[in-house]
């Protein structure tokens, strides 16, 4: 009974990663979101400021407008609402690797004892993400947050018009909290 019920389940999760995938394809996010390098801001002229005395370096950035060919009428929320279906078919895409791994009979133990450590993993991942989004959405009352973790770096975009440096240095707080990543691994940036 109990293969039945993951057999069902992991039907359904590959039925929805197809249907989110297949939206992705047809509308996708608007725009990429550049992630600020060092580099990048220091060939402009724009020096790191100190966001406190462990090193870590706040720099504000607004994501690029469109580009050329997109179209204007695509809405904030679309970019937003794209990146975490993309953030969660990926996820879900990982989720079923694992759960195939796991309901292999023939897999050996070692490797069903991995699986199952790393599905773990990642469901409290997916848990600190949306937590995290909850918490800086309510910090500033901004309107949209996604974060997207990935290895040992952590992506923030905030939905606002302007993003001073000391909400930086907050939300910079909230994720070394919450997901324990170096403030040096925390990129933060922001879309209208």
């Amino acid at each position: 009974m109990a293969l039945k019920k993951q057999t069902v389940w992991l039907l359904s999760m590959l039925a929805v990663l197809v249907v989110l995938s297949a939206y992705y394809l047809v509308q996708g996010p608007s725009e990429q979101v550049p992630v600020a390098s060092k580099s990048t801001n220091e060939a402009a002229g724009i020096p790191p400021v100190p966001a406190n005395d462990k090193g870590v370096s706040v720099e504000t950035k607004q994501v690029a407008p469109q580009p050329e060919g997109m179209p204007a009428t695509t809405p904030t929320d679309d970019y937003f609402t794209g990146y975490k279906m993309q953030r969660d078919a990926q996820q879900e895409q990982e989720i079923g690797q694992f759960m195939e791994v796991m309901s292999n009979s023939d897999a050996k133990p070692a490797a069903i004892a991995e699986a199952k450590k790393k599905l773990e993993e990642l469901s409290a991942l997916k848990d600190n993400q949306t937590q995290v989004e909850e918490l800086v959405k309510s910090l500033g009352s901004y309107k949209d947050v996604v974060v997207i973790a990935r290895d040992d770096m952590v992506r923030v975009v905030v939905q606002t018009e302007t993003l001073k440096r000391d909400k930086v240095v907050e939300i910079i707080g909230v994720v070394k909290q919450h997901m324990k990543v170096p403030g040096n691994n925390i990129v933060v940036s922001y879309k209208p």
